[in-house]
């Protein structure tokens, strides 16, 4: 008999979980058990339900999906990350793995791709997008052939760079750090212009895989 994997599913749109769940029903290898609208969701949706896999979109109120794979893999070593995306940037492959992630699939996989890549990651083995894969192994060695770097960022940014990858707003992050919300939004600029990041999401992005965010 074959074994069922228990899979919990978190994105913000109700219909791309509706559409992700009617694609499995009926497959004896798979059931989604859980289902979350934000990163946060997930995290706790997995704490309490401990399914085989996760799958994650990356861009999710509350708590984003990279932000989440990094708790979950603290938390739940032994849970397997799929990220689920839109997102064919080599920028997000690159953060989704050092972030844990095992699976990187975009949303327009077919159903036999979506059934191909959790069984693959059920065995053990990662299933990454091909295309956005090989995209990523040509920056890498442009990168090391180059030696290119983006400008140093101060400790302070570093750690603001941190909350923001954690998916915390400048208001969250004023609190944290104990400064104003005019500085912390401050803060939060100087590290997207200095990453040459077009918004904070891809700021976060980039210093996850640039490794300038520090997994505790």
């Amino acid at each position: 008999m074959t074994e069922v994997l228990r899979l919990v599913l978190a994105d913000d749109h109700e219909v791309t979980r509706t559409g992700f769940v009617a694609l499995l029903a009926g497959h004896p290898q798979f059931e989604v058990v859980g289902q979350a609208r934000d990163g946060q969701e997930a995290v706790d949706a997995c704490e309490r339900l401990l399914p085989d896999i996760v799958i994650l979109d990356i861009r999710m109120p509350v708590l984003n999906g990279l932000g989440a794979a990094r708790i979950l893999q603290q938390r739940l070593p032994a849970l397997k990350v799929v990220i689920f995306t839109m997102d064919d940037s080599p920028d997000h492959l690159e953060a989704a793995m050092n972030a844990g992630a095992v699976g990187y699939l975009l949303k327009d996989a077919s159903r036999d791709e979506v059934i191909n890549a959790l069984q693959r990651v059920a065995a053990g083995e990662e299933a990454l997008n091909s295309a956005v894969s090989a995209r990523l192994l040509r920056r890498m060695t442009e990168r090391n052939a180059s030696g290119a770097a983006p400008d140093t960022l101060t400790p302070r940014e570093r750690q603001v760079l941190g909350l923001v990858a954690n998916g915390m707003s400048n208001r969250e992050i004023g609190e944290q750090l104990g400064i104003t919300t005019g500085t912390a939004k401050a803060h939060v600029e100087r590290v997207i212009g200095k990453l040459g990041a077009a918004d904070r999401t891809q700021a976060a992005v980039r210093g996850i895989a640039l490794g300038l965010v520090t997994q505790s």
